[in-house]
């Protein structure tokens, strides 16, 4: 940042301290409170206030998540450096200057304070959204070259792929239909609008699965991501239980596989089947999974049972995730039906096998 601008800082139980130690362009006579919190107040001149105009409330925001002054002192020179940045580039031959004053005239509509990254030319930002349930999600948003008469570029939003995404298109798998004529479509705000239906079409899928994450011990995947259709469930005694869920009808049987000893899945299979008609769509996919498996006591969960108890890890190595796999071979042997991870396996089975 070429631009030198005076900045002054009290800290709790401090006077204010000018921060700079280098020459500057003027004077200050009468600094102004611009910023202030349990970290301190930062004092500017009507210059660097008028830089950050419209920008308070984020900036605000940012000192109050700060851990402390100095980290937010780096936030706020990203900031100046971006504005800076942006009116530089506009009056050098870059892009006009409407190109910038739309950028931020959007930003200013849809608040500021839901900008959780910008970079220093403001081609591109993140978003904030939440959805109905306070779950919260990133959307990416891109000004090309040419904006506003160039539509914006979407990042995908993090959602589930359904079985039927080829016949739903593109709309489905997150990209947002930037098309429209440019009073719509090529405004964040109706752009923001749009990606928040996407998020509610989803919002009951992400309780289900937010259900299965809260109420059982879940070994994969190991960070379930938002497009995550997949839990696998502990069941204990070397056995697990996999769903797979709809995301367009969370609430329907998912797909279902066991895992474990034979002896122990087969009657689990058994009732399955048998209590399927027990399936009731009012309840939650984990609460129905109970009842026809009949767990009187429900899913083992970290809340319940230790991971000792639960019996998962890998027979060689002793540990339950290795090179990002969990063990899927299991012992045949009725008094061992111990689970390995198959690399674990192979590498044993290749290190102690004779040569010839």
């Amino acid at each position: 940042m070429d631009k030198e601008l005076e900045v002054y800082i009290e800290l709790p139980g401090n006077s204010a301290q000018n921060t700079g130690s280098e020459p500057y362009l003027g004077s200050m006579i009468e600094p102004q409170a611009v910023l202030s919190n349990r970290h301190g107040c930062i004092f500017g001149t009507e210059e660097l206030q008028e830089i950050l105009a419209g920008r308070e409330a984020q900036l605000q925001q940012k000192m109050d998540e700060a851990m402390d002054m100095e980290s937010f002192l780096i936030e706020l020179v990203d900031t100046l450096e971006a504005i800076l940045s942006a009116r530089r580039t506009g009056n050098d031959g870059g892009e006009p200057a409407a190109y910038f004053s739309q950028i931020t005239e959007q930003l200013d509509t849809l608040g500021w304070h839901r900008v959780t990254h910008m970079d220093q030319d403001l081609s591109k930002v993140k978003i904030e959204l939440c959805d109905a349930s306070g779950r919260k999600h990133q959307l990416t948003v891109s000004f090309p070259p040419g904006y506003p008469t160039v539509p914006l570029i979407m990042e995908p939003l993090d959602i589930p792929k359904s079985d039927s995404d080829h016949d739903q298109g593109l709309a489905d798998r997150g990209y947002l239909s930037t098309t429209t004529s440019s009073s719509s479509g090529f405004q964040l705000k109706s752009v923001i609008q749009e990606a928040e239906k996407q998020l509610e079409r989803y919002r009951e899928f992400w309780d289900v699965m937010q259900d299965f994450d809260d109420k059982t011990w879940v070994i994969d995947p190991e960070k379930p991501t938002r497009a995550d259709r997949m839990r696998r469930c502990a069941l204990g005694n070397h056995c697990s239980l996999q769903v797979v869920v709809d995301p367009l009808a969370p609430r329907s049987m998912p797909e279902t596989r066991l895992y474990g000893p034979t002896a122990i899945i087969e009657p689990m299979r058994t009732k399955l089947h048998q209590n399927a008609g027990l399936w009731d769509r009012r309840k939650l996919p984990r609460e129905n999974l109970e009842t026809l498996l009949e767990l009187t006591n429900g899913f083992p969960s970290p809340a319940s049972v230790t991971k000792d108890e639960m019996n998962i890890e890998c027979g060689i190595c002793y540990s339950f995730r290795y090179e990002g796999q969990v063990p899927d071979q299991l012992c045949s042997h009725v008094k061992c039906q111990q689970p390995f991870h198959r690399v674990c396996l192979y590498e044993t089975i290749t290190t102690t096998a004779p040569k010839t």
